[in-house]
């Protein structure tokens, strides 16, 4: 069952399983990092010393290093998972199987969202693996996270007025921003999903996309001056960000634009 690796950064891997149709339906496996699973599709059943169950989109495995693992597809080799591997040791001692509740499938949905295209952020990558990890240590509920406070709101609000006021630079990041504030770069990536709904990359990229959009829209710019103008460092970046955010590559959204005139 090969991985299909989504992002790989210093820190984490995150990846996808699907089963090929020649594999047992039983297995013991040995995993060398430890990691967090969910599972998209499917069930699937696992033992091990530290403990038993079944697995399905409601429950979350948080699996430990160097440690056996027998797995059993009574149902089948159907399943798929989504798999976040800590290439750093992280503290899975009293953790197993948690509830997906709404905390973990908000930070996964944003996880995998950041590892969607080629030109991922590795500090976004990273600041939510360890946002997905934290929240498997509380048991997988939107409980378990205390609501941002009054010093949240206002530094999340310091930080968005400098995303605001910086995207159309290309030298301008995120973690620029974060190393200037009072929490530390994987907190504020936290607290700006908690106010907000999205990363502090997201929002940066969203400022970037709906920008150029009004100047294609707008102006007889060329596309790639536009590209640098919204404050993208390569075309190739320009044209992922563009692509995800409006379903059109650039030169096609203006054509389009143009012809609804």
């Amino acid at each position: 069952m090969p991985m299909r690796v989504l992002a790989a950064t210093s820190i984490v891997r995150v990846g996808v399983y699907a089963h090929d149709p020649g594999e047992e339906h039983s297995a013991l496996e040995w995993w060398g990092e430890d990691c967090v699973v969910f599972t998209m599709h499917g069930s699937w059943e696992i033992r091990s010393g530290r403990g038993r169950g079944r697995l399905d989109p409601t429950r979350v495995l948080v699996g430990q290093a160097r440690r056996e693992y027998e797995f059993h597809h009574p149902e089948g080799l159907h399943d798929r998972i989504l798999t976040v591997d800590y290439l750093r040791e992280v503290d899975t001692e009293d953790v197993f199987l948690v509830s997906a509740g709404s905390r973990l499938r908000r930070v996964r949905r944003a996880l995998t969202q950041a590892c969607a295209t080629a030109s991922f952020e590795p500090d976004e990558v990273d600041g939510l693996a360890a946002g997905l990890f934290e929240a498997a240590r509380c048991g997988g509920d939107a409980e378990a996270a205390p609501r941002p406070g009054l010093r949240t709101h206002e530094v999340v609000e310091r930080v968005r007025a400098a995303l605001d006021a910086g995207y159309a630079d290309p030298e301008f990041r995120v973690a620029d921003v974060a190393a200037a504030g009072t929490l530390t770069r994987t907190r504020l990536i936290h607290a700006f999903g908690e106010v907000l709904g999205v990363t502090p990359h997201r929002y940066l990229v969203n400022l970037r996309t709906a920008h150029a959009a009004r100047l294609l829209a707008e102006s007889a710019m060329p596309v790639i001056d536009i590209c640098f103008a919204s404050g993208f460092g390569s075309m190739s970046r320009f044209h992922a960000a563009f692509r995800e955010a409006y379903g059109l590559p650039p030169a096609l959204y203006r054509a389009q634009t143009a012809a609804r005139r």
